[in-house]
């Protein structure tokens, strides 16, 4: 069942929470704009991570449905499961977290893990609908997978859009935004739970992807009509330059 994000108003008292410190800033500057060009960190369209074992791809086809697909590079059996749709990968105590995320309506969130990845359905492509000569034809969606085999969603949930998934001190963390404002959360009893406000407006895209410079910064554009800029994370600092 899919839940909304549950904000908490109050202090947090425990240990736990009380030990995590993030430095947030918000800035509006047009110039620094001009100077991050999203294209500089693109260096695959579908590839979105890789470690000694696995080359990661993604596709999406909106609200028809998404996929995430590992590739054994020793084997070069390609597992795939259904993921609508893959923003980012992020290697988490041995298992692979995926973040997915669509702006279609009011926006939907899911955080799965992949604990061994061939435990997922080995990749076939769909026979085609119909074959006339040469023509082949395919719908929206027929290329994705529908399995869920081999994953554990870690949360669902709608009105909100996951910007980025990041990691500080072992533990993972979400930005995520709805329409009125942007959060920093944790999941907690498989609910986004708020543990900081990013920003007072909301930062929704239409095209969520986050870049990774040289130096492991993440980057996240957004564009709307109230909002344009980026989202810069590094370690425990998370800063937003905004367009006037």
């Amino acid at each position: 069942m899919k839940s909304y994000l549950l904000i908490l108003t109050f202090a947090f008292t425990s240990n736990c929470i009380a030990q995590e410190k993030f430095l947030i800033t918000e800035t509006i500057n047009n110039d620094s704009l001009n100077r991050l060009d999203k294209t500089a960190f693109k260096v695959d369209k579908n590839n979105i991570f890789e470690d000694s074992v696995y080359i990661v791809s993604k596709s999406c086809s909106g609200e028809w449905g998404g996929t995430i697909k590992f590739k054994n590079k020793k084997s070069g059996i390609q597992y795939s499961a259904a993921s609508t749709c893959p923003v980012t990968v992020t290697k988490f105590n041995d298992s692979y977290i995926v973040t997915n995320t669509l702006a279609h309506l009011s926006g939907s969130s899911e955080i799965i893990e992949i604990s061994n990845p061939e435990d997922m359905t080995v990749f076939e492509l769909p026979k085609p609908r119909k074959k006339k000569g040469k023509v082949i034809y395919r719908y929206v969606g027929d290329d994705e997978t529908k399995s869920s085999k081999g994953i554990k969603s870690l949360v669902d949930s709608i009105g909100v859009q996951t910007l980025a998934t990041f990691i500080f001190q072992g533990q993972l963390y979400h930005i995520i935004t709805d329409f009125d404002k942007t959060y920093l959360t944790k999941i907690i009893n498989r609910k986004f739970i708020s543990i900081d406000t990013v920003s007072n407006e909301s930062l929704w895209t239409y095209k969520p992807e986050v870049f990774v410079t040289n130096d492991n910064h993440s980057i996240v554009f957004f564009d709307n009509q109230k909002a344009a800029g980026y989202i810069e994370i590094f370690e425990n600092n998370i800063k937003v330059v905004r367009q006037k």
